[in-house]
Formats: structure tokens, sequence, C-alpha cells
């Protein structure tokens, strides 16, 4: 029996968790949030272990708010999305995940783990990607 996709029905998205390694990253995505319409809250972190344990509510995440969306960096420098992707899939099935990728690597399908990613992307050069992204989500943000 097929799992239905996470992204099927309309959501909003007003925690939205970042699982980035690199700075500069994290720093454009909170800022194109920030400066556009969406109301949403973007909590980041840097490494696939902190990225679990968000969304599991774990150690200094215990207080965390469920993440709506999650962007998931694909090529952490510790390891790969595949760890976070599963991890998170196998208990929290019903929040969307996004991978986000860089513009010369490509995720192919037989890449990914049985618990799939519900969309795959390349990382957005300009505000308005992510905000699209986003919005496919939740169009009435």
């Amino acid at each position: 029996m097929e799992t239905p996709n996470s992204l099927d029905s309309p959501r909003e998205v007003n925690d939205l968790l970042l699982v980035e390694d690199n700075p500069a990253d994290i720093r454009f995505v909170e800022e194109t949030i920030d400066n556009s319409s969406l109301d949403a809250t973007v909590h980041s972190v840097s490494t696939s272990a902190a990225g679990v344990d968000f969304v599991r509510q774990r150690g200094e995440y215990q207080d965390a708010p469920e993440p709506d969306l999650v962007f998931l960096d694909w090529n952490l420098r510790q390891t790969t999305g595949r760890e976070v992707l599963t991890a998170i899939k196998e208990e929290h099935a019903h929040i969307p995940i996004v991978i986000l990728t860089g513009s010369k690597v490509k995720v192919e399908p037989d890449q990914l783990p049985s618990t799939k990613a519900d969309s795959v992307k390349e990382k957005p050069t300009d505000p308005d990607g992510y905000i699209e992204i986003i919005r496919s989500i939740a169009p009435n943000q």
C-alpha cells in the first residue's frame, strides 16, 4: 500500500526547519522569509543529528515546535541528507520534506531511501525560488 504524499493536502507553514550546514545559505533563507509576506518562523540547524533531534524534540530541542515543513540540504558536510530523511519519515511521515541540492548535484530517485522526500529541488539562487517552494505547499500563504 502506498503512503500518501504529505504534500497531498494544502497546509500552513508556520514553522520551517532548515537543515543546512552552509551559514550563507542559512542567512539567505532566513532573510528571504523575513522579507516576505509569509508569516513563518525559520528554525535552522547545521547537522543531521540536530535536525533529527529538533523534529523528535530531544535534548536541547525538547521545547521546539514541530515543523510544518523541512528544507533539507542533501549534501551535508558530515553526512548526507539520507539519514535525516529516513529518521524523520520513520516517525513523522506527515511532515513534508523538500530536499535541496546544489546546481551541479542531482539526486536520482534510486539514491533516495525507501521512505522518500516529498520533493527534490535545486537550491534557488533568488529569494522568489524559496517563496515559490513554500507556496506550492501552502498556497494560501
